[in-house]
């Protein structure tokens, strides 16, 4: 039996629960939230859960203490008739313990800079396959443990599940500056934030084609290898990928035609948050950097009119999508921000219009997206982006605020009503998606035979989307009872990261309990970075519905990549979900 807890605590202001895990028959009976001098301040009724899906991790109550606000040390007490059951002791504080997790995660990405050795190869990278030159285009942060690459996307073959990555880290910077804006107290953040963005800014004027698209990947061929020779600037064929090849060629490379949009981005494939990124880098000048901010606001804006006039060249499949449609979005958000020009604000609105005519009515209030004709989007790191996006342009276009807070609002009952659909004691965000038979089904966890197989892991940045989704949305509803409701949905995800989930593991390295370490052939030379979010928990690669963490190496399994290593999406999107939070404390201080 044991009581599970958010190893870092929970701030003073907002959702705290508690998960406690059993066996069935055990009775729970009442719960007591217990100070350091041995006072219980808070009592309650667990409440029964059960068992959940084929975890076979236990039996689960849950329980609520959000009314303890004193900041202190506390432990949960749980009576049962085999005895009392405590949790480890935990903290509640106000905004030191959010400074904690956003340093922790800004000093991470500071660790990550693209330096030494494969800076200097970086300086003068030539091409991967018959593309002729060589570009300089240092800087950067490396995208995972095991890989020192440098990647806008890095799956742009499987037309639906384009991740996210170098261009929108640098971008979300830009957005801690704005959102802890007004607190003093974050004052030394904010510098350390815009000094982050602007380097990820300065890497993205690099990765500038030629043709006004932008570099995919800076790619490394074998991460035990010297820079040197080691590195190129990478393709992407359309229809596979080597990324799982021992001698990483893709199954199609022999039969497609390689031109240079190979090399390059579609809006889906981070074109779109690399202007986004260039446009919030333009109105946020900081020492240091190697351009001016004319030069950023220059660039995203030729970006922009290109990639809206060619994207379809740039896409695997030749044709806009979801994932096209509000990164598109977003760009002409944060360019309307900038500039000031109308142009640029009637361009997302006509984006936010295609993403309505994806648009699918749940049938009890809310509403979920296509990516694609009959395919629901379901996205394995940026699941809350386009609600996200929505609500960005709905704060710079009071003529449609409300219709997009509504549509965004709508998008997010239907996560919370899938989520609460099953026994769920953590809360974890569930998704829907379509079946390899067609059909549609509602999971935990990212499920094995998607576009992206064999590509699958933990889910840490799509929970954590799905928190700043969550948190946003609850700064654009007026109903208290529902915005008490995302609060708490996006709480239970980052509780889920910190610590409070079946295997007790916090999953920043350096903080909390049970961190696990990233085992690759038995070996350990990618180990974790401290304030680095590793990939996370997922369900069986046997069963679907069952849960799995894989903590140490096994005869089957003798690289744990897919739980243990970390990945800058997660700590992006915990990082802006963090910053959110920070938001939405404000306004309810207010």
């Amino acid at each position: 039996m044991q009581v599970y807890t958010n190893h870092m605590g929970y701030n003073a202001v907002g959702s705290k629960r508690a998960v406690f895990g059993g066996k069935e028959g055990i009775r729970a009976s009442t719960f007591r939230v217990v100070d350091r001098e041995g006072n219980a301040v808070f009592a309650g009724t667990p409440v029964e859960v059960g068992c959940v899906a084929n975890w076979r991790t236990g039996y689960y109550w849950t329980m609520d203490f959000t009314a303890v606000e004193t900041p202190g040390q506390y432990v949960v007490e749980v009576d049962t008739q085999e005895g009392a059951v405590r949790s480890l002791p935990f903290e509640i504080a106000g905004c030191i313990r959010d400074m904690r997790l956003i340093n922790a995660v800004a000093y991470y990405f500071k660790a990550q800079r693209n330096t030494g050795e494969w800076e200097e190869a970086d300086r003068h990278l030539a091409f991967q396959g018959e593309r002729e030159g060589v570009m300089d285009v240092h800087g950067g942060w490396c995208d995972a443990s095991g890989d020192y690459g440098i990647h806008m996307t890095h799956l742009s073959h499987t037309t639906v599940g384009n991740p996210q990555q170098a261009a929108f880290s640098a971008y979300v910077f830009f957005r801690i500056d704005e959102l802890l804006a007004g607190d003093r107290q974050y004052a030394m953040l904010r510098r350390r934030a815009l000094d982050e963005g602007t380097y990820g800014a300065d890497f993205i004027m690099r990765m500038r084609a030629p043709s006004g698209s932008f570099l995919r990947s800076v790619q490394r061929i074998n991460s035990y290898e010297p820079a040197s020779d080691n590195r190129n600037i990478g393709l992407e064929y359309t229809l596979s990928s080597g990324q799982f090849t021992a001698d990483h060629a893709a199954p199609t490379a022999e039969s497609e035609v390689v031109t240079d949009a190979n090399y390059e981005t579609s809006m889906r494939a981070g074109g779109g948050t690399c202007i986004a990124a260039l446009a919030a880098a333009a109105r946020h000048p900081y020492p240091g950097s190697d351009f001016h901010t004319d030069e950023y606001l220059v660039s995203a804006k030729k970006a922009f009119a290109y990639l809206m006039k060619h994207n379809e060249m740039y896409c695997n499949d030749g044709q806009w999508n979801f994932i096209d449609e509000f990164c598109a979005l977003l760009a002409a958000a944060e360019l309307y921000k900038t500039s000031g020009e109308l142009p640029y604000l009637l361009k997302a609105n006509a984006m936010a219009e295609r993403m309505f005519e994806r648009m699918e009515d749940t049938g009890d209030g809310g509403i979920w997206f296509t990516s694609r004709p009959g395919e629901p989007f379901y996205h394995a790191a940026d699941e809350g982006l386009p609600v996200v996006a929505l609500l960005t342009l709905a704060e710079i276009d009071p003529d449609n605020r409300e219709h997009y807070e509504a549509v965004a609002q709508k998008a997010m009952r239907h996560v919370l009503a899938i989520t609460a659909r099953v026994n769920n004691p953590f809360g974890y965000a569930r998704y829907y998606h379509r079946t390899t038979e067609g059909g549609t089904a509602e999971k935990f966890f990212f499920y094995h035979e998607s576009p992206a197989a064999p590509w699958w892991q933990g889910d840490n940045a799509r929970i954590a989307s799905l928190a700043t989704a969550a948190w946003m949305t609850a700064l654009h509803t007026k109903d208290r009872a529902f915005a008490d409701e995302l609060n708490a949905f996006a709480q239970d995800q980052i509780n889920w990261i910190l610590g409070l989930n079946p295997f007790d593991a916090c999953m920043m390295e350096g903080y909390g309990r049970n961190n696990i370490q990233y085992s690759f052939r038995g070996h350990y030379e990618f180990i974790s970075c401290p304030g680095g979010i590793c990939n996370g928990i997922t369900s069986r690669p046997d069963d679907e519905e069952g849960i799995y963490f894989l903590t140490e190496p096994t005869e089957e399994i003798n690289d744990n990549w897919r739980w243990a290593e970390q990945w800058i999406p997660h700590g992006t999107w915990f990082l802006y979900a963090m910053a959110m939070s920070r938001r939405v404390k404000a306004e309810q201080r207010g």
